[in-house]
C-alpha cells in the first residue's frame, strides 16, 4: 500500500489542532481539558490552579498532566498547607477517575468537538491523495472516542489511539507507532505529525522519525515566534515558517543548510515546519513534493 504524494499517513492531534480552538472568554485554545484540569483539582483538594501551572504541560497524557500540576512548587505548598502531607502520584489518579473523566466527558468537551472550518475538506483532499489519516492525542481511549463520535466525519478517519494505550505518551512516538501498526504503514519517513503543542507535539513526530509540522494560530502555542529552535539528542530543530517565503527561497535555503552541514562536518539541521492552521496541510504537501528529493535529505 502507499499513496504517490510525499508521505502515506498523516496523524494529528485533536484539540487545538483540528477541534476545540481559541475560548473567546480566555484567549486560551483547546479550553476543554485546560478547565477539566483545572475544575477537577478545585473539586477535590479545593485547590485552583492558575493557568500558568497548567499551561507548559498541555499535550502530555492527562493522568501525567494532573501529577505534574500538583508537583508544582505552589501547587504542592498550598496542598500540604491544606492537606497535611505532599501530593503523590496516587493523588493525581484520584483526581483523574473521580472528577477529571466525568468533567471531560459531560461538561467540557460535547461542545467543543466541531472541525475547525476547512478541516474537513482537507481530510478530503488528503484522501484523495490517497494518504491515510489517523488522530493520536493526551486524552485517554474512551475521551478520544467521545471526542470523534462529536467530531463526526469518522469515514474520513483510519485509526486513532489514546495515550492510555501503549506504554509512554508523547513525545515518545509509540502511539504513531501502533497508528502506523493497525494500517500497515511500515516507512517512517513516510508519516507526518500534526500538532500545535511546542515541544511535544512537534518532538513526537521528529522522534518517529517522519515529518512534523507545527500549527502557529489556531491553538495552543502562538505565535510563530513561540516556536522556537532547540537542540535534540545532538540535532539541531530549525523553525520554517513555510508560507512567509517563495518556494525558491526555501529551496535555497535548504541548500545552504546542506552546505553549512558539509563544510562544518555537522548533523543536517531539521527543519521545525510551521503553518498557521491545519486547514492549510494540502497547499504544505503541494509545495513540499515539488521540493521532495531536497526537503527528504533532511529526515
Amino acid at each position: 500500500m502507499g499513496s504517490k504524494s510525499l508521505v502515506d499517513l498523516v496523524i494529528f492531534d485533536l484539540g487545538g489542532t483540528v477541534c476545540d480552538g481559541i475560548d473567546e472568554a480566555t484567549g486560551l485554545a483547546n479550553v476543554g481539558p485546560i478547565n477539566a484540569l483545572k475544575f477537577s483539582i478545585k473539586e477535590v483538594w479545593d485547590i485552583d490552579p492558575d493557568y500558568d501551572v497548567i499551561l507548559p504541560h498541555m499535550a502530555t497524557r492527562k493522568l501525567d498532566h494532573l501529577h505534574k500540576i500538583l508537583s508544582t512548587p505552589s501547587i504542592a505548598e498550598e496542598f500540604k498547607e491544606k492537606h497535611g502531607r505532599p501530593p503523590t502520584f496516587e493523588d493525581a489518579e484520584k483526581t483523574f477517575n473521580t472528577a477529571f473523566k466525568r468533567i471531560l466527558e459531560i461538561d467540557e468537551m460535547p461542545g467543543r468537538s466541531e472541525p475547525f472550518e476547512g478541516v474537513i475538506d482537507m481530510f478530503e483532499g488528503l484522501r484523495g491523495k490517497d494518504i491515510l489519516i489517523g488522530i493520536n492525542t493526551g486524552f485517554y481511549a474512551k475521551a478520544v472516542r467521545i471526542i470523534l463520535a462529536n467530531f463526526g466525519h469518522n469515514h474520513l478517519i483510519e485509526a486513532d489511539c489514546g495515550a492510555d494505550e501503549v506504554s509512554q505518551a508523547r513525545p515518545f512516538p509509540y502511539m504513531m507507532f501502533k497508528i502506523m501498526d493497525d494500517l500497515g504503514v511500515a516507512d517512517v519517513h513516510r508519516v507526518m505529525k500534526v500538532g500545535d503543542v511546542y515541544p511535544v507535539d512537534f518532538l513526537e513526530g521528529y522522534n518517529l522519525g517522519g515529518y512534523s509540522v507545527g500549527l502557529t494560530e489556531c491553538g495552543n502555542t502562538r505565535p510563530a515566534s513561540a516556536w522556537k529552535p532547540m537542540v535534540h539528542n545532538g540535532r539541531e530543530l530549525r523553525p520554517v515558517e513555510w508560507f512567509e517565503s517563495s518556494l525558491s527561497d526555501k529551496e535555497a535555503l535548504f541548500k545552504d543548510w546542506l552546505r553549512e552541514s558539509a563544510d562544518n562536518g555537522t548533523r543536517l539541521p531539521y527543519p521545525m515546519i510551521l503553518i498557521p492552521h491545519s486547514n492549510q496541510l494540502i497547499k504544505l504537501i503541494d509545495e513540499m513534493e515539488q521540493i521532495e528529493d531536497l526537503i527528504s535529505s533532511f529526515i
